[in-house]
């Protein structure tokens, strides 16, 4: 095998800055062309001295009817070159008739699920695929016809990632005649796709009418908009940099809630490329977003709280006063409210003893003791407060909040609705249901975690109080 050709020199360049990436086994998609072949013979001998298995996976598509002949082929030139053949047929038309999606996308998707299953059988991550620079150049005129964005412009890259698979394309710098001239070199005759020749497929028709036009206007088109692809794909890492920027700025610690001041002050178009780096951190699986969902999240952002959004997948984005959370529908099912008409006693205190009893038709136990006035108000713990040693506990009982609920805040003048005090302590509506209430037969005592009653408070020239801690029951 020649290793003295412009296309070699390239070649191992490319791949000696990737190779970290590439385990024992090494998979390459191989259709039995020019291009794949070429890869094949590159790989044979950039690899001559070393440890590595190369594994040809060829997809028979059922398209055309030399496929089986095609696959036969292809199994041959890999018997040639001493390289592990391995093939699948699986029915495309009939696929894409089905999902309703054209005979295009079903291939390619059928592809990678099979080359992800040949993966995750040879104990690797990533596949070698052959695309040249004349395919670089057909996917950014194919993407620009499609109103694609940056990165759909920018191509191919050389190394991407398709679900849990790493994708290698060390053949981008190299134009398409110097594979075949390679493999001319190595005396070996790869196949050649009729169906390359047929205008029904998109790709197609830009290969065979739009591509020899553009070559009139310029002889180095083709090296020229691979020059575009990589010029874009410096400005992504630009934008890719700042995304992930504020994208580290807005998360919480509560899990898949974000910020939203930082976001309030950044201009749409970045909001926007931040969602989407959301949604492809953690969604992708459910689906993709099109342009609708992302602009429509991204006004909202900048707008009153209270809204929702359905996604794909089930999923629906709220929008709070201060964030904004992802949650799956099913996670989403309504709590079991705690409603009990029964009131539950606790002793009389005596100081320095800690008193605790269950509460009916829950899952929590209440502790009382009596204490010295503490210095500060409130204490840390959210589930411990301090009341004064004059409110009954003879008669208390702990259950969920209701929209009827009234109450005086302390610090508060007035009585008013608990729902409304909740909306203004920036509680979600689709949480309020969950808050608890404490109350004795007097009235509320303390909404738990947020705020006692006036009424029950340990007023300023009180020497002792009544501390209570609410437990959970695991």
């Amino acid at each position: 095998m020649n290793a003295n050709s412009n296309f070699f020199n390239i070649f191992s360049k490319i791949l000696e800055n990737y190779i970290d990436n590439i385990g024992g086994n090494v998979l390459v998609g191989f259709s039995g062309g020019p291009d794949s072949t070429a890869l094949l013979l590159g790989l044979k001998f950039f690899f001559k001295n070393k440890s590595k298995r190369i594994i040809a996976l060829h997809l028979n598509h059922l398209i055309e009817k030399n496929s089986d002949f095609y696959e036969e082929e292809s199994r041959k030139i890999c018997k040639d070159l001493s390289v592990d053949f391995f093939s699948h047929k699986i029915d495309i038309p009939k696929i894409a008739k089905k999902e309703k999606i054209s005979i295009e996308l079903a291939g390619r998707n059928a592809r990678y699920d099979f080359f992800q299953s040949m993966a995750k059988k040879y104990h690797t991550d990533i596949i070698l695929l052959g695309h040249t620079m004349d395919d670089q150049a057909e996917t950014v005129i194919h993407n620009s016809i499609r109103g694609s964005g940056l990165a759909g412009i920018s191509g191919m890259k050389i190394l991407s990632k398709n679900r849990f698979l790493k994708v290698l394309r060390p053949m981008l710098d190299i134009r398409k005649f110097e594979c075949i001239k390679y493999c001319e070199t190595n005396n070996v005759k790869p196949l050649i796709d009729l169906s390359n020749q047929k205008k029904i497929y998109t790709r197609n028709k830009i290969r065979l009418g739009i591509m020899p036009e553009i070559n009139k206007v310029s002889s180095r088109s083709i090296e020229n908009i691979s020059k575009l692809s990589k010029n874009l794909s410096s400005e992504i890492k630009i934008l890719d940099w700042i995304t992930e920027k504020y994208y580290k700025k807005i998360i919480t610690d509560k899990k898949n809630t974000y910020k939203r001041d930082v976001l309030n002050k950044l201009p749409i178009e970045l909001t926007a490329k931040i969602m989407m780096k959301i949604w492809a951190t953690n969604y992708s699986h459910k689906g993709s977003l099109d342009k609708k969902h992302i602009l429509k999240i991204s006004n909202l952002i900048y707008k009153n709280s209270g809204k929702k959004v359905y996604l794909p997948g089930k999923i629906i984005l709220y929008f709070d006063k201060k964030t904004f959370t992802f949650l799956e529908n099913g996670n989403n099912s309504k709590i079991k409210k705690i409603i009990t008409k029964k009131y539950t006693k606790l002793n009389y205190l005596k100081s320095e003893e800690t008193i605790t009893t269950s509460l009916p038709n829950t899952k929590y136990s209440i502790s009382a003791k009596l204490e010295k006035c503490p210095s500060n108000f409130p204490p840390s713990n959210k589930l411990v407060i301090y009341i004064s040693t004059n409110v009954s506990l003879d008669s208390i009982k702990l259950r969920t909040i209701t929209r009827k609920d009234v109450f005086r805040p302390l610090g508060m003048k007035e009585e008013i609705n608990a729902y409304n005090f909740l909306k203004k302590q920036n509680i979600p509506d689709r949480h309020r249901e969950e808050i608890l209430v404490l109350e004795n037969e007097k009235g509320i005592i303390w909404i738990v975690g947020l705020r006692v009653a006036e009424w029950a408070k340990v007023k300023k020239f009180d020497s002792n109080a009544t501390k209570l801690s609410l437990n959970y029951l695991k």
